[in-house]
């Protein structure tokens, strides 16, 4: 058994067995696994530190490959999270990301702090739900390497008022009339019956320049921006989605748990 050992860490999972099995994201660790023994029992002194969106210092030990919680201090639990469905749904499908980008032993200070930041926007209801969801995805994929190429049309340049669609496979943006030719010429040669098609997001001006500050802006000031049409919003927060599934490959049940209610 190894000398305990202290960091900061968020709940981003816990299964229920005989004990308690946790994933932490960690700023220094990354994404470790966790065995809470005897946390089940709900006047056990583990319990508070076993829930899902917990953060806290946590005291761990090592034996053999496995990390075992000894104590720790609750910092926060993020309550308003729970006390809403949609916002649960949608808190757990942020953990599904940040488990499929993170891995154990990489350091991941910048994810750590995305999803703590967007839990308690969550939490506080400090802004529309499909406005966060779409924050913290573009978020994630600039982090990841994956941002889009949007500052303009791929094809001719334009930057305003194109009409515009991105591709999601390609991550690459096309105003209306270079859409166009690209959907019956491909990259200068006809596509026949058996090609690969696009799938395009329409993008309104107002969702297109919420996508540019979102992956390029630093993380401290990623919510310092306004979207009032709710359009716009879904819009955002859509296309958000789609490349999230397509290039981080993530099948969330809570993301699909969270449409149903929002009927989408």
């Amino acid at each position: 058994m190894s000398e305990p050992c202290h960091t900061m860490g968020l709940v981003i999972r816990a299964k229920r067995e005989k004990d308690v099995i946790l994933t932490l994201l960690t700023p220094e660790m990354g994404k470790i696994t966790v065995i809470a023994k005897g946390a089940k029992s709900l006047k056990g002194p583990q319990m508070p530190l076993s829930q899902p969106f917990c953060y806290g210092d946590f005291e761990l030990y090592k034996k053999g490959d496995l990390y075992w919680l000894h104590t720790g201090e609750l910092k926060e639990n993020f309550y308003g999270v729970t006390s809403r469905l949609d916002a649960l749904n949608l808190a757990a499908y942020f953990c599904d990301v940040a488990i499929a980008v993170s891995e154990p032993g990489e350091p991941c200070e910048e994810l750590l702090r995305l999803l703590l930041n967007s839990l308690y926007f969550l939490a506080n209801k400090t802004y529309p739900d499909e406005l966060i969801k779409g924050v913290f995805e573009w978020r994630i994929l600039a982090m990841q390497g994956l941002s889009p190429a949007v500052n303009c049309c791929c094809g001719c340049g334009k930057t305003q008022d194109g009409g515009f669609a991105l591709d999601i496979a390609q991550g690459e943006l096309f105003c209306g009339e270079c859409r166009a030719k690209r959907e019956v010429f491909g990259d200068g040669v006809r596509m026949d019956d058996d090609a690969p098609r696009h799938e395009w997001v329409l993008l309104a001006q107002g969702a297109l320049e919420a996508i540019r500050f979102a992956i390029s802006t630093p993380l401290g000031k990623m919510m310092s921006f306004r979207l009032d049409d709710e359009t716009d919003r879904y819009d955002f927060s859509r296309a958000g989605e789609k490349f999230v599934r397509y290039h981080l490959d993530v099948d969330s049940a809570a993301l699909k748990m969270y449409e149903q209610m929002r009927g989408k």
